[in-house]
Formats: structure tokens, sequence, C-alpha cells
């Protein structure tokens, strides 16, 4: 670990945070007040380790009282914190909660002091914030001076975007051997474990239609 004199946050620019979740001691993780998880980490967290959708759904829904709280999830390796940061998701406007989010860094930095900690560029994304990159980070480095912190700053799109780019890819493939059951077959295995390899959710479970999907729709 670093000397604690030194500059405890490190960026990681264009790497995708899920893969390396295993190297950290804690994972801070910045969610909207309406439960949503519906962002690029956010939805691949929720799929590698359920008990995220599980306790996030277990909170009142778009209760701004959550705003600046975190809950934490111990019984976890490693350590998931939820951090309410944000409101209602906007395609046009910011919604993060810069108080909230300031809050909610406080509270990590003394949970969690010494830890090794990984986290994406809270508050910046369309997913926790659509807030101004610049100030974000400012707060996380202002906040979070006793830990040993790793930001991940790389480009997020939709669960339901990523899943179509992938079939995509995949139906060209198909169209290369239509006809050809055998191998038809061991596509759709190959379509199955690049699911489960970047931590994609099922077609089933992207076929499922609610309010918040619909509303949710970038």
């Amino acid at each position: 670990m670093r000397n604690f004199a030194e500059d405890m946050v490190t960026i990681i620019k264009n790497k995708e945070a899920i893969y390396d979740t295993e190297q950290y001691d804690v994972v801070l993780m910045g969610l909207s007040t309406h439960n949503m998880l519906m962002g690029n980490f956010q939805g691949k967290m929720a799929v590698k380790y359920p008990i995220v959708e599980k306790v996030n759904d277990g909170t009142p829904y778009g209760d701004i009282r959550k705003l600046g709280k975190c809950i934490t999830i111990y019984d976890n390796k490693p350590i998931i914190s939820l951090m309410y940061i944000c409101t209602y998701p906007s395609r046009k406007n910011d919604f993060i909660d810069y108080d909230g989010l300031r809050k909610c860094l406080e509270t990590a930095n003394k949970d969690f002091k010494g830890k090794k900690v990984m986290t994406t560029l809270l508050g910046s994304t369309k997913f926790d914030g659509n807030g101004d990159s610049s100030q974000c980070l400012k707060i996380i480095e202002e906040t979070t001076k006793d830990l040993d912190l790793y930001v991940y700053d790389f480009e997020q799109i939709t669960i339901k975007e990523e899943t179509k780019r992938q079939n995509r890819y995949f139906a060209k493939i198909k169209e290369k051997v239509r006809g050809n059951k055998e191998q038809m077959e061991k596509i759709k295995q190959m379509m199955e474990e690049m699911r489960k390899r970047t931590f994609l959710p099922t077609d089933k479970y992207l076929n499922v239609k609610n309010k918040k999907d619909e509303e949710f729709n970038f």
C-alpha cells in the first residue's frame, strides 16, 4: 500500500471496473433514490453479486431521505457500499446531489480507513447523477484522504444496449452457418458463455417490462 502522505486517489481510464472487483477490499456504488440498476457497472454488479439488487430493492422507492446515506453489505467479499447520491435519472439535466455525494464519501472514508477501495467516477454518469465530472472528482479527492482509492473512469452504456451489441455480433455469425443445427447450437452456447463472462443478465430478465424500465429508456 502507498504511503498515506501521497495522493491516495488513482484514476484508471478506459477499463471496465466489474472485472477487477476481487482485487479490492471495498467497492463503492453510486445509486439513485429510485433503486435503478440500469447502468453498466450497477447492472453488472447486481448480476455478479445478487445481494446488491436484493438490498437495494429493500429500500423505499423514490425516498429522498436516502440521499447522503449508505448501506454497506459486509457479508460479502469484497465489502459493497451502496451510496445514494442522486434522484430520478434525467437525460437532459444533472440529477446528482453533490451534498449527498460528499456525505456518502465522508462516511466511506471513516468506515473503510486504510482499505483498498474501488469505485467509478461517482456522480458523473447518466446513471448516477449526470454531474460535472471535474466537480465530482474534486469532491472524491477532498473526502477520501484515508482511503487507498482507485477510480475507474470509462464509458458506460445501458445493460440493454450492450446486450444488443452482443446480439448483433452473433447474428452475423449465425448468418454464415444458417441451416447447420450443430453449428447453431454451438453459437447459442457461445452467446450464453459471453453473457456470463461479461456479467450480463439473461434474456428473461431483460424482457421483463415495468414502469421503471420504460421511463428510463436511454
